[in-house]
C-alpha cells in the first residue's frame, strides 16, 4: 500500500525538479539566459522547441523510473540525476556529432528553428534511453548498484545512438551540420525522427530483464540494437526504392521539402515500433 506521505513527497519533488530543471537549463546549460525573456520578448521559437523537448524527455524518464514505493530520498536523488544526465549527454552528443555547429549559439543568437528541433528531439531521445536504463528495479535492489548499472546503460545508449546517427546519415547522404546552418527544417524533422526511433529501439533493448551479468547483458542489448537497426534500414529502402521510386527523398530533403522530412521521420519511428514486436 502506497502511503500518503510518499505521494505527497513525490508531488513535492516534482515541484523541486521543475525549479532545478529550469535553473540548470537557464543558467548552466545555456550559460545565463532568461527563458522568459527569450520566449516572451524575443519570441524565440527555436528555444521553445528545445525546452519543450527537454520537458518531454524528463517527464518520460520520470514515468518509468520514479515509484512511490521507493524511499523518498531515492526518488529525489534519481529525479535530480536524470536532469543532469539528460542535459549532460545532450551536450556530449552536440560536441561529438555536431562538431562544426554550436547548437546553443544557433538557437539563442539566430533563432534557428532546425537547430532547436534537433536539440529538442535529442532531449526527448535521451529521456527515452534513460527511462529504459532506470526501469525494472525493485526495492530490494542495492541502490548504489542500480545507479552504477543504470548510468552504464545510459552511456551504452549514448554510444549506440551516436553510431546509429552516423550510419543513417550515410544512408541519407545528407550533411546534417551544413543543413542545420541553413536552417533546413526538412533535414531537422527527418533526423529528429531518426533520433527518436533509435532511442525507442535502445530503450526496448536495455529495459528488458537482466541476468546480473553486465557484460552478457551489454552483448544481448547490442545484438537487439543491431537487429532493430537492420529492420529500420530495410524498411526505409523499401519505402524509398519501391513505394516512392519516382521520388528521391535524399534530393527532396535539400530543397528543403518539409513533407519529405516528415515522411522519413515517420518511416523510422514506425520501423522502431515494428522492430519492438520482433525483438523479445
Amino acid at each position: 500500500m502506497i502511503s500518503t506521505v510518499n505521494l505527497v513527497a513525490i508531488l513535492a519533488w516534482i515541484f523541486i525538479w521543475i525549479i532545478i530543471g529550469k535553473f540548470v537549463f537557464d543558467k548552466i546549460y545555456y550559460k545565463k539566459i532568461s527563458l522568459e525573456m527569450e520566449l516572451l520578448s524575443k519570441n524565440n521559437m527555436a528555444l521553445a522547441i528545445s525546452f519543450s523537448g527537454f520537458i518531454l524527455g524528463f517527464s518520460i524518464a520520470l514515468i518509468h523510473s520514479i515509484d512511490p514505493i521507493y524511499p523518498i530520498y531515492i526518488n529525489g536523488i534519481t529525479g535530480t540525476l536524470m536532469i543532469v544526465l539528460i542535459l549532460l549527454f545532450t551536450r556530449i552528443f552536440d560536441w561529438i556529432f555536431l562538431q562544426k555547429i554550436d547548437l546553443p549559439t544557433e538557437i539563442i543568437d539566430h533563432n534557428n528553428h532546425a537547430s532547436g528541433l534537433v536539440e529538442g528531439s535529442f532531449f526527448l531521445s535521451m529521456g527515452l534511453v534513460i527511462s529504459g536504463a532506470f526501469s525494472g528495479y525493485d526495492v530490494i535492489t542495492s541502490w548504489s548498484y542500480m545507479y552504477f548499472e543504470s548510468i552504464l546503460y545510459c552511456l551504452l545508449g549514448l554510444i549506440l545512438l551516436f553510431i546509429s546517427s552516423i550510419i543513417l546519415s550515410f544512408i541519407l547522404k545528407v550533411n546534417m551540420q551544413e543543413e542545420l546552418l541553413k536552417n533546413n527544417s526538412a533535414v531537422a524533422i527527418s533526423f529528429s525522427g531518426i533520433f527518436i526511433a533509435t532511442a525507442m529501439v535502445i530503450k526496448d533493448a536495455i529495459s528488458g530483464p537482466t541476468q546480473d551479468k553486465i557484460l552478457y547483458d551489454i552483448l544481448i542489448t547490442s545484438l537487439d540494437w543491431i537487429v532493430a537497426l537492420a529492420i529500420m534500414v530495410i524498411l526505409f529502402f523499401l519505402f524509398d526504392l519501391v513505394l516512392f521510386r519516382k521520388f528521391s527523398f535524399k534530393e527532396e530533403l535539400k530543397e528543403p521539402n518539409i513533407g519529405a522530412g516528415i515522411i522519413i521521420g515517420i518511416i523510422f519511428i514506425s520501423s522502431a515500433l515494428i522492430s519492438s514486436l520482433l525483438i523479445p
